[in-house]
């Protein structure tokens, strides 16, 4: 009775957040839909956010700090909107975009007050903290030092237990799909105590929130964010990797030790393009050059935008030959295209390989540009490789 009682509390000091996310313009990009009951009226994408939530007016300079300072954070507690108090608070997501998240503490209040009446009735307070937590869209546990002993049925379901009864006697270790180098739940509790970070388990992203129920016990929160962080990782022109998803990948690689090729691509004189045709035409052409692209190389090689006409191709291999004749195809492709009005473009390869050498990100990227300055300087067209 006293850990229901322990675990009911927890849970009553956690809720499910709706969230918009904004450019560094404070334009909105998308929205969940339960956001709308917060809000005087239907967000539209691309309008400014202190239309809809103008109690950020007067901060937009701390806001826009955000997009400078990495996991830099502005917060408005207690906020009515509508019939609701909630709590906002905006957040780095990366250099172009910021995640707002609205967090409902009045439902918090009404649970509590509907819930705790009932705290010394032991069965009707059990099956209401079974109904309060499998109501949670995210996964929610509850563990000791070496063991969980409450879960809620997202819980259960994601992980293919069949029932609470099964997880107890089981000796399942969740912080292992987290990390291997996590040594039991109070590990996994101060790594994560008191704040919000992403994880990755299998190919899910989570938010993973830690608090602690008493000295033994621990509540566990994990809010599945893929598709959020899906949208985070594309580029929304052409649909392909943002350059800061790629540095994750070769930052995992180097960590590895995995050896790796990295090539900087630039489409040669793309201003004239623009100068010519219009920025529409522009961006039919990228489009274009991006498929052309990605129907020329592996499904494990990675493709990403790094900004404007140049973009970058993380290939496994570091065989020299073997990229050569990779990147001579990919040339020979592009040159002989004919793209919608633009007609032919040409494009410029800087390419390098990591060593083991313990090189930081920048490094190899230097090199890759610094081979692509020389493509260009060489009459474009071109593909120049720098080993080291």
């Amino acid at each position: 009775m006293r850990t229901v009682q322990i675990v009911l509390n927890s849970i009553l000091s956690k809720n499910i957040f709706e969230y918009i996310l904004v450019d560094k313009n404070l334009h909105i990009l998308e929205y969940s839909q339960g956001i709308k009951r917060y809000l005087e009226m239907t967000p539209k994408i691309g309008s400014d956010i202190l239309e809809y939530i103008p109690e950020f007016i007067g901060n937009e300079d701390e806001i826009k700090k955000i997009f400078i300072q990495k996991y830099c954070l502005f917060t408005l507690e207690t906020i009515q909107k509508n019939d609701y108090y909630i709590n906002i608070s905006i957040e780095y997501c990366d250099s172009q975009t910021a995640i707002v998240l609205l967090h409902n503490v009045t439902s918090i209040t009404i649970h509590q007050q509907n819930l705790l009446q009932y705290s010394n009735e032991s069965t009707l307070l059990y099956n209401t903290l079974n109904k309060v937590i499998n109501n949670q869209n995210s996964m929610v546990f509850v563990a000791n030092i070496n063991k969980i002993e409450f879960a809620n049925q997202q819980f259960l379901n994601y992980f293919n237990i069949p029932d609470l009864q099964t997880l107890t006697k089981d000796t399942i270790k969740i912080y292992k799909y987290i990390d291997s180098s996590i040594e039991d739940y109070t590990h996994l509790y101060e790594l994560f105590q008191d704040k919000e970070q992403d994880i990755k388990i299998g190919n899910d992203t989570f938010i993973i929130t830690a608090s602690k129920i008493e000295t033994t016990h621990h509540l566990f929160t994990l809010t599945n964010v893929s598709h959020i962080s899906n949208k985070l990782n594309r580029d929304p022109l052409t649909g392909i990797y943002r350059k800061s998803y790629l540095n994750t990948i070769m930052q995992d690689k180097i960590k590895q030790r995995q050896l790796f090729s990295l090539i900087v691509l630039d489409l040669d004189d793309f201003k004239k393009v623009n100068d010519t045709y219009g920025h529409i035409v522009g961006d039919a052409v990228l489009k274009q050059f991006v498929q052309l692209i990605e129907q020329n190389i592996d499904k494990n090689d990675c493709f990403a935008r790094w900004g404007g006409e140049e973009f970058l191709l993380l290939f496994l291999s570091t065989d020299v030959r073997y990229l050569q004749d990779k990147l001579e195809n990919l040339r020979k492709q592009i040159e002989e295209y004919k793209f919608d009005i633009a007609s032919h473009i040409t494009c410029s390869f800087g390419a390098t390989c990591s060593t083991y050498d313990d090189e930081e990100i920048d490094t190899i990227l230097y090199r890759a540009d610094k081979a692509l300055y020389e493509a260009k300087k060489a009459g474009k067209n071109k593909i120049i490789f720098k080993i080291n």
